[in-house]
């Protein structure tokens, strides 16, 4: 899977699937989020934090399988 060029929704897409993967899997369990007014979906304050930090981590890992992001 080296070097394989990926669109920049697509990279986003998958940036957060494993961040939540490796926040379920190595952090203190599943992330929570709530519905605000707006419906808009978002992430409680310790949830955020904890997907910042596995954030970075899965974009590493991206990296080292050799996926690019293309340009917008």
């Amino acid at each position: 899977m080296n070097n394989l060029i990926i669109g920049v929704d697509q990279w986003v897409e998958i940036q957060c699937d494993l961040t939540v993967i490796l926040a379920e899997e190595y952090g203190d369990g599943g992330l929570i989020s709530y519905l605000d007014d707006n419906g808009d979906e978002h992430y409680t304050e310790q949830s955020q934090e904890r997907f910042n930090i596995y954030n970075d981590e899965a974009e590493g890992i991206m990296y080292r399988l050799g996926l690019t992001r293309g340009k917008l």
